[in-house]
């Protein structure tokens, strides 16, 4: 017999680990207790309550997504850029409405932080004059 619950559980770990966040980062946003929690990704729990959270979090709108059997999540964090990583990390802490605006403000916010990245590299790369 297939325990729905336990591969619902698995769904979402290999998921959130996929995208490279840490599980107490979920907790915390979701709202979950660290032991309903794990308990939670062995199958076990409230699995309905906690995936609809989950599935809230990270705005995905089928509630069966982390139903099905032999998932895959080919999604790495360190397969995607650096911005579109840091884009992915404010829309998931963002929980309004995300508008054009929105996307705008922190397409520069990200350039910015590109900018002094390149400048720290710049002045540490320096030799000192003398």
């Amino acid at each position: 017999m297939v325990n729905t619950n336990k591969i619902v559980g698995q769904n979402v770990k290999k998921y959130i680990e996929g995208k490279g966040i840490k599980h107490s980062w979920v907790m915390e946003r979701t709202g979950i207790k660290k032991t309903a929690y794990y308990n939670f990704l062995k199958g076990e729990g409230n699995v309905e309550e906690y995936v609809a959270k989950i599935n809230k979090l990270f705005r995905i709108n089928d509630p069966f997504f982390f139903y099905k059997a032999d998932m895959e999540f080919k999604e790495k964090t360190f397969d995607r850029s650096r911005s579109d990583s840091f884009m992915n990390y404010v829309a998931l802490s963002f929980h309004g409405a995300e508008d054009e605006e929105f996307k705008k403000g922190m397409h520069l916010f990200s350039e910015f932080v590109e900018l002094i990245d390149v400048l720290k590299s710049v002045t540490n790369s320096e030799h000192p004059r003398g």
